[in-house]
């Protein structure tokens, strides 16, 4: 295949990828945004409800309510929900997505410990987070982490955020900046104190946000509120094209290379057939 008839398909699959979003809009569009599987480290497990097993977790599945990944030891998983508010979970941990709606996403955290790292909330939405002893609503920017024991839940919060949440008892709970909450069997009465240093994990969560452009160059043509744009920074390049204008071009594909050739369909319960690219760019487009 020719370079100039391998470039040519890539710009028409660009415009494809933007015309199918424009027409899902314009079907449903009070539809919310799923988050994606954004980064698969070691070995991280998926299950959908419905499925006989468990399955490995790919990167770029779209998550739906109901859905949940367990994190092996020394493994760690990440998932998107928008261009700067990341969900990552780590070592023997198990996460799942009860709720998505155009206002709320709610999570649930059975064990092991969890990070909210948003630096930017999703279309102005909230995120519930679900412990076996409380329940947290964060609606602002800020660091947020939920370590699930057998017989203690802590949760802190940094970087500006404020959390309201609710105890399994009934009882109303409020954690603060640099603050954090602990909700242990021996301690029956909840208050809050200083947050714990950072460790070693709190340190790499950092480091996974901290490099991120305020604005990335993709954003002077793609919403800002799409997840996965700063892979298109990182991997291609736009270009201008006469018959449809600008354009997104990934670097560095096969000669051989054609759309819908390295990844895979999947059935999703509220999006039905969905690609899921192999491509580290795949979801953007």
């Amino acid at each position: 295949m020719k370079p100039r008839h391998r470039i040519a398909t890539l710009l028409t699959v660009a415009v494809l990828g933007i015309g199918a979003n424009q027409a899902f809009a314009q079907r449903d569009p009070g539809g919310p945004t799923p988050p994606r599987v954004a980064l698969v480290d070691g070995v991280v497990s998926f299950w959908r409800p419905g499925a006989e097993d468990w399955t490995p977790a790919k990167t770029n599945t779209a998550l739906a309510e109901g859905d949940e990944l367990y994190v092996s030891d020394r493994g760690n998983v990440e998932l998107q929900l928008g261009s700067r508010a990341f969900v990552r979970a780590g070592a023997d941990t198990q996460i799942g997505l009860e709720a998505l709606d155009a206002g709320t996403m709610q999570y649930k955290v059975t064990g092991g410990h969890a990070v909210f790292d948003l630096r930017g909330l999703p279309s102005r939405r909230a995120i519930e987070i679900d412990t076996p002893r409380a329940a947290f609503t964060v609606d602002q920017p800020g660091y947020y982490r939920v370590d699930v024991e057998e017989t203690r839940t802590t949760f802190s919060v940094r970087r500006g955020g404020r959390a309201h949440g609710v105890a399994e008892n009934g009882e109303q709970l409020e954690v603060g900046a640099d603050q954090q909450l602990v909700l242990a069997d021996d301690n029956p009465t909840f208050g809050v104190t200083p947050v714990a240093a950072m460790d070693d994990w709190d340190r790499w969560n950092d480091e996974r946000t901290a490099s991120f452009a305020e604005a990335p160059r993709s954003a002077q043509y793609v919403s800002q509120q799409v997840a996965g744009i700063d892979e298109l920074d990182h991997y291609g390049e736009w270009r201008e094209e006469p018959r449809y204008g600008r354009v997104w071009v990934p670097r560095d594909v096969g000669a051989d290379w054609s759309p819908y050739s390295t990844g895979r369909w999947q059935y999703d319960p509220y999006y039905q057939w969905t690609w899921v690219d192999d491509a580290p760019w795949g979801w953007a487009p």
